[in-house]
């Protein structure tokens, strides 16, 4: 998800964004119904329009790789690649690190090409945190709902898979909705702890944004969306016994001493 500061689309810049909450009490159902398949777009044609935006987000953003980024976009593939393992479907899940600094989220790309931008990593302390938030980007592929919004957009505006031309990256940087996005957190949960990630790092992520926002408004209460998020990975750690999964990973960012 986009601008917002949260968590993944795309993760919540404090309030809401690529991991961008729900409100309501059934959003935090962990088993979602069937996802039915993509109509418009084959697996291929949905990875090469991925590529497509992935290059048109890196010209109009005027991305230029440095030794440095480059580091830590492998470093985070590393990180992809772990999970990839685990989910339903094989596509080749790809990381573009974008490095600004103050857009604090990620989002998610037709055909497993993730886009994760340089504010959010400010927010992390464990690799564990990296793993939740790449996993988080990957459920809105894994899950359907990438193919879902290509859908949307070929039947309601006509467009043409195959043609790039006629469509925009920033289609889909915006929220897929309270109940995806609860689902992403949860079913990303599962794939990362798969992998061998701890679930609790979707919880200090949400209080590390919590504390952030303390600083700057001390008298206010947490924002629902969060406390919400962290109210149902701990029913998820309880109902899948997940209690002993503490152990975290350090992150290891390239160029940070780590």
């Amino acid at each position: 998800m986009q601008r917002s500061l949260v968590l993944c689309g795309s993760l919540i810049g404090i309030a809401i964004a690529a991991l961008a909450l729900g409100t309501q009490a059934d959003a935090g159902t962990r088993r979602p119904p069937v996802v039915r398949p993509p109509l418009s777009a084959t697996d291929s044609q949905e990875i090469a329009l991925g590529a497509a935006l992935a290059k048109q987000f890196d010209s109009t953003r005027g991305i230029q790789p440095t030794p440095e980024s480059d580091r830590i976009q492998a470093y985070l593939q590393g990180i992809a690649d772990s999970l990839g393992r685990y989910t339903k479907r094989k596509l080749p899940w790809t990381i573009h690190f974008d490095p600004h600094p103050g857009i604090k989220s990620g989002f998610a790309l037709p055909g497993g090409h993730i886009v994760i931008w340089g504010g959010i990593l400010s927010y992390m302390g464990t690799e564990d945190q990296a793993a939740a938030v790449i996993a988080h980007e990957i459920e809105h592929i894994d899950n359907g709902q990438v193919s879902r919004r290509i859908d949307s957009l070929v039947t309601n505006e006509h467009r043409d898979v195959t043609n790039a031309s006629q469509w925009r990256w920033g289609e889909f940087g915006a929220s897929y909705g309270p109940v995806l996005e609860y689902r992403c957190d949860s079913l990303g949960a599962e794939i990362a702890v798969k992998a061998g990630y701890s679930p609790y790092a979707y919880k200090t992520m949400m209080e590390a944004f919590i504390a952030l926002g303390k600083v700057y408004a001390p008298n206010a209460p947490p924002a629902k969306e969060l406390t919400d998020r962290i109210d149902q990975i701990q029913r998820e750690i309880a109902e899948e016994h997940w209690d002993s999964r503490i152990k975290t990973r350090r992150l290891r960012l390239p160029g940070s001493g780590g």
